[in-house]
């Protein structure tokens, strides 16, 4: 009894302490306070706890759970009924959060192959899933399989099939050196036997972010496109993009002929995460710092600004005041920009065989939003006509979209979920 009474006088004394310290920052250096706890102090608290603060502290958190009288919650939509349906990979590896290690998500990548779906986990691990099933909610260890490889990655960024070859993006990591690699392999049922296609000289002390790839011709020449973030960190700026010897910052392009050096597309990105090319067309989406999530039409040789030019603001130091106008600056303007920010992840273009009102549509992906926009864009990809938000309730990592269903295929990282939204008939 006198132990615990000596425990809660303990805890008591440094509560008062640490009050009384936090209101000495508070009156004296309120600046430095909100960013120390924004920077070190919040990442580490869990996110049940945040949403309980916040809710405590700001009587607008707990409001938007009413205000959004004119948004639609799945089935309904504005144009039909969808369904979604999804199913456990208990399976998968998952690792903790970039920027708050107090969350642990499973992270996956989505190819779509014959009759079945490809699973590639953030850690490099392979399994074949057979589709229908999964279509119907029922996922057994009679329809999956993991398939060994002599691919040992730090971090998967993405995966692309091309003529029964796989591609894999990844990070892998000597001490505090983060380089990026892009390998490939035939496609087999019993194992994968990778060979190298790309890799990077350039280290990297901080994460390496992007590494979207999509198939495209470059003068004729076959070959892929590979997204490539800076340096950036919410308290770091990084200084890649405008750097012409830096890959980082960059969209790229690998030619598949060997010993071709890789060509920079674009440059001026920030952290581009989605990817689309249809023939010339190009489109990519992009991380803003806080705010100024973008959707830009991807040109050769062009600059995008970052990080001069941003329509959102910085994290942490507000001595750093980005450009907002791109086009006064000689840069390239991005189609759209959200703010704020919804963690944009990837784009893809709907089939038209979905549905009548979807014709030409694209379905964007978020993080941080947990959502999906329906976006139709104009003739000539230089504005948005309409967006329409589809709240999911899970970050979105991958999108791919299914033609024998007609369903929209979703990577579901915060549980590790693969998710078929499809049509419902009413």
């Amino acid at each position: 009894m006198i132990k615990l009474k000596k425990i809660i006088f303990f805890v008591i004394v440094l509560s008062i302490v640490f009050i009384s310290y936090l209101f000495y920052l508070h009156k004296f250096e309120e600046e430095k306070l909100k960013n120390y706890v924004r920077k070190y102090v919040w990442p580490n608290v869990s996110l049940k706890v945040q949403a309980i603060v916040k809710i405590i502290y700001k009587d607008k958190y707990a409001k938007q759970f009413f205000n959004d009288y004119n948004v639609k919650f799945i089935p309904e939509t504005q144009t039909n009924f969808l369904d979604l349906k999804k199913n456990n990979l208990e399976f998968l590896t998952g690792a903790r959060g970039i920027y708050n290690k107090q969350t642990y998500r499973k992270s996956f990548f989505i190819e779509l192959y014959n009759q079945d779906i490809l699973i590639t986990d953030i850690k490099g691990n392979f399994y074949y899933l057979a589709k229908k099933p999964l279509i119907n909610n029922d996922i057994s260890s009679n329809n999956y399989f993991g398939v060994p490889s002599n691919l040992k990655p730090f971090q998967v960024l993405d995966t692309l099939i091309i003529d029964e070859k796989l591609f894999v993006s990844f990070v892998n990591k000597k001490e505090n050196c983060h380089l990026l690699n892009i390998y490939f392999t035939e496609i087999n049922y019993k194992g994968l036997d990778f060979k190298h296609f790309f890799s990077s000289t350039e280290c990297m002390n901080t994460i390496i972010q992007g590494g979207r790839l999509q198939p495209y011709s470059l003068l004729n020449q076959p070959g892929i496109l590979l997204t490539v973030g800076d340096s950036s960190t919410p308290d770091n700026l990084g200084g890649d993009a405008q750097d012409d010897n830096s890959i980082y910052g960059k969209i790229i392009f690998k030619s598949f002929e060997e010993n071709k050096r890789h060509i920079i597309f674009s440059k001026g990105h920030r952290n581009p995460q989605g990817l689309f090319v249809e023939n010339n067309l190009i489109l990519s989406t992009e991380h803003g710092p806080r705010g100024g999530d973008e959707i830009n039409k991807i040109e050769f040789q062009k600059n995008y600004g970052w990080p001069i030019a941003s329509y959102g603001n910085s994290y942490f130091d507000k001595s750093i005041v980005y450009k907002n106008s791109h086009k006064k600056n000689n840069f390239k303007e991005p189609i759209f920009s959200f703010i704020p920010s919804i963690g944009i992840s990837e784009l893809i273009k709907i089939e038209n065989n979905f549905d009548k009102a979807w014709e030409d549509n694209f379905i964007v992906s978020s993080l941080n939003d947990e959502s999906l926009y329906r976006i139709k864009f104009s003739d000539d990809y230089s504005k948005i006509i309409f967006s329409e938000k589809i709240f999911i309730g899970e970050r979105i990592r991958d999108l791919k979209y299914d033609n024998e269903s007609k369903c929209i295929v979703l990577a579901l990282e915060t549980n590790g979920n693969i998710s078929f939204l499809c049509k419902k008939d009413i």
